[in-house]
C-alpha cells in the first residue's frame, strides 16, 4: 500500500525571510509568513513548473508599511483587506492593497502527519479593526493546496471593507483563462481605453475594442500588444477561475467560497505595465476597488463588533486540459480535453 508524503518545513529561508515549505508527491507551496503571509511559490512536482508569477525587476525584499505595493510587488499570492486601490476613508488614508501584505503575520503548524499538513498564519489590521486569519493544508497525495480564511471585527463599531486573493500567474501567449460569468465591467483598459471606457459592460468571453471587432478575453495577448486590463466580472455561476497552457495542456485553478466572494478582478498585463507580463485571477468580496466607492455603492463585506467572516479557497494543479469548463470544490478540474486534478 503507497504511503503518503505530506510534509512541512519552517527552517528554510528565502532572501532573508522565513520561508515555509508544504509538499507532498506532486505540489511544493513556499509560505513567506514576514512578507504578509505571501504564498511566494507554487510548484506542480509532475511538470516542473511554478504557476505563479515573480516580478524579475522586484524580488520580495522587506516591506513598508502605507508604501506603494506596485514598488515592492514581486507576484505570488497576496491578500488585500481592507481595499484594493489606496482611499481616504473615514478621515482615514488606507494604503494600496490594504494592511495585511506588508506586515508580518504569526504563525504555527496545527497538523504535522504524512496524510495531513496544516499551518496557521495571523494578523491583524492596523487602522481597521480586525484579525486577519489563515489555515493552508495539504491533504494525501492531492495536487490541491487548501486554504481556509477567517477575518473577525475585533473592534467596538460596525466595519465595511474590501477582502481579496491577488494570485498571480506565470503567462505566456499559449495560455487561456476560464471564468464562469456573465456580466463583465470595465474599470481600466489600456492603450487609450480601447475596450471601453470606465464601466462599459460585456458578455463575457467577448469584449468589443473601439472599431467594434470581437475580442475574446479566454485568450492571453503577447507582451507585445502592450494591453493593460483591470476588468470586474460578476454574476458568477460558480466560484472558480483557471489558467490553463494549451500547448503544455497543464494549468492552475482556483477556487473560492463564491457567498462571500462574488467578484473575480481580472488583472491582466500584458506589457501595458512596467513592461511585465502576468495576469492576476482575484477573488474579491465586491468592487470598485476603492474602499470609498464600494461603501458609496454598497458593494462591501461588513461585520459588526466580535463578528466573523469565513471563506475557502484552493489552488489546483491539474494536466491534460486545453480549457476548463467547471471546477469543484472538491477539486475535481472538468475541460476540453477531459477532466483531472
Amino acid at each position: 500500500m503507497r504511503l503518503h508524503s505530506c510534509r512541512i518545513s519552517g527552517d528554510w529561508s528565502f532572501r532573508g525571510f522565513r520561508a515555509l515549505v508544504l509538499e507532498n508527491s506532486l505540489l511544493r507551496a513556499t509560505v513567506l509568513p514576514d512578507l504578509g503571509g505571501k504564498i511566494h511559490e507554487f510548484v506542480h512536482k509532475p511538470c516542473d513548473r511554478d504557476f505563479l508569477y515573480h516580478n524579475p525587476r522586484c524580488l520580495p525584499r522587506p516591506p513598508v508599511y502605507g508604501a506603494n505595493v506596485d514598488n515592492w510587488w514581486s507576484g505570488g499570492v497576496d491578500e488585500a483587506i481592507p481595499t484594493g486601490h489606496p482611499c481616504s476613508y473615514n478621515g482615514e488614508e488606507y494604503p494600496y492593497l490594504g494592511e495585511v501584505w506588508s506586515q508580518p503575520w504569526a504563525w504555527n503548524v496545527t497538523v504535522d502527519t504524512p496524510q495531513t499538513v496544516e499551518v496557521h498564519l495571523r494578523c491583524n489590521t492596523i487602522i481597521a479593526p480586525l484579525r486577519v486569519e489563515r489555515w493552508h493544508r495539504l491533504v494525501g497525495d492531492r495536487p490541491i493546496l487548501y486554504t481556509r480564511h477567517k477575518v473577525t471585527n475585533i473592534g467596538l463599531h460596525p466595519c465595511e471593507f474590501l477582502w481579496g486573493i491577488h494570485p498571480a500567474f506565470a503567462i505566456t501567449p499559449e495560455c487561456r483563462i476560464d471564468v464562469p460569468a456573465s456580466t463583465v465591467r470595465v474599470a481600466e483598459s489600456a492603450p487609450d481605453w480601447h475596450l471601453g471606457q470606465s464601466g462599459t459592460t460585456y458578455t463575457w468571453p467577448y469584449a468589443r475594442d473601439r472599431d467594434g471587432s470581437r475580442v475574446d478575453m479566454r485568450r492571453v495577448q503577447p507582451f507585445e500588444s502592450g494591453w493593460h486590463e483591470l476588468h470586474h466580472a460578476t454574476e458568477l455561476s460558480e466560484g472558480w477561475v483557471a489558467l490553463t497552457d494549451v500547448t503544455a495542456r497543464e494549468g492552475v485553478a482556483m477556487t473560492f467560497s463564491r457567498q462571500v466572494f462574488d467578484t473575480v478582478w481580472l488583472w491582466l498585463v500584458y506589457g501595458g505595465w512596467r513592461d511585465l507580463y502576468a495576469v492576476a485571477l482575484e477573488a474579491w468580496t465586491g468592487y470598485p476597488a476603492q474602499l470609498s466607492e464600494a461603501v458609496a455603492s454598497g458593494r462591501t463585506a461588513r461585520l459588526g463588533p466580535g463578528e466573523t467572516l469565513e471563506a475557502e479557497t484552493s489552488l489546483i494543479a491539474f494536466q491534460g486540459l486545453t480549457g476548463v469548463q467547471s471546477v469543484s470544490s472538491s477539486g475535481e478540474v472538468v475541460g476540453d480535453s477531459g477532466s483531472g486534478a
